[in-house]
């Protein structure tokens, strides 16, 4: 089997990366609305961080970070992107993150676990989740959470962490793999995809890609050392509409607005 990585850096090297991903994107993406975020503002951000969520609660922005041996917890000041308080987690490789029942909870990437904070003071609980497969994005959706696993399928899961119901996400007809981080905003779901320079904004009920959220201006300006510093990360903050996003090892938080 082709590493995938590998095959990527031949193109790159040989000068066809761009091009070969344009005509590839522009085919699988083809007789779909394509919307340029409007960026608002730059914020600096710990190009260490391998970011793997966002979220926002009562005007907070929390971050979780991984992989192994290098995971945290983190609050951010919106603001300014300041660190203002940092968890290490040893011996997991941490993923996305939401908020249910007044506790952060967050995601390891193949333990089959959550781990789980008291929002208000970021104290390790004892209580935790347990899931089968892997652990990508999470987000709140309706009083539950609503998660992906590296595949095209969204499990929604209720206060308990049960699955209530399983939502499989097409474009064109077919599956969008590799779905990362989300945020749900409404009748609709934003995810990132591994390795892909768009956000995928997501029928909730349908499954079907509605719009595709042109992120290569924001990439330009991130700073980011190459293809493997990924675009993941996005939290909604209602006070303002207004999205934050990032990327792994990203040296910059943006704030930006996605037009209706």
């Amino acid at each position: 089997m082709i590493n995938r990585d590998a095959l990527i850096q031949f193109f790159d090297f040989l000068g066809l990366k761009r091009p070969l991903g344009w005509i590839y994107f522009r085919l699988q993406t083809f007789g779909l609305p394509k919307i340029a975020p409007c960026i608002i503002r730059i914020l600096p951000h710990d190009n260490n961080a391998y970011t793997q969520g966002l979220v926002f609660h009562q005007g907070q922005l929390y971050e979780s970070t991984g992989p192994t041996n290098a995971s945290r917890l983190r609050h951010l000041d919106y603001r300014n992107g300041a660190v203002q308080h940092e968890i290490k987690v040893d011996q997991e490789w941490c993923e996305g993150i939401a908020i249910l029942n007044n506790q952060l909870v967050q995601l390891t990437y193949t333990s089959g676990k959550t781990l789980n904070y008291d929002i208000n003071t970021l104290e390790r609980l004892d209580n935790r989740f347990s899931y089968e497969g892997e652990g990508w994005g999470l987000a709140g959706c309706d009083g539950g959470l609503v998660m992906s696993n590296g595949s095209n399928e969204l499990a929604f899961r209720n206060e308990q962490f049960t699955v209530t119901s399983i939502l499989p996400v097409t474009m064109n007809g077919r599956p969008l793999n590799c779905i990362n981080d989300l945020e749900c905003v409404c009748d609709k779901i934003y995810a990132n995809v591994q390795f892909h320079n768009h956000i995928y904004e997501i029928d909730r009920s349908t499954g079907k890609v509605q719009r595709v959220i042109d992120c290569r201006a924001i990439i330009s300006r991130s700073g980011r050392r190459n293809f493997k510093d990924m675009l993941n990360g996005i939290a909604y903050f209602p006070d303002t509409g207004t999205f934050y996003v990032t990327g792994k090892n990203w040296p910059t938080l943006f704030e930006i607005r996605i037009p209706q």
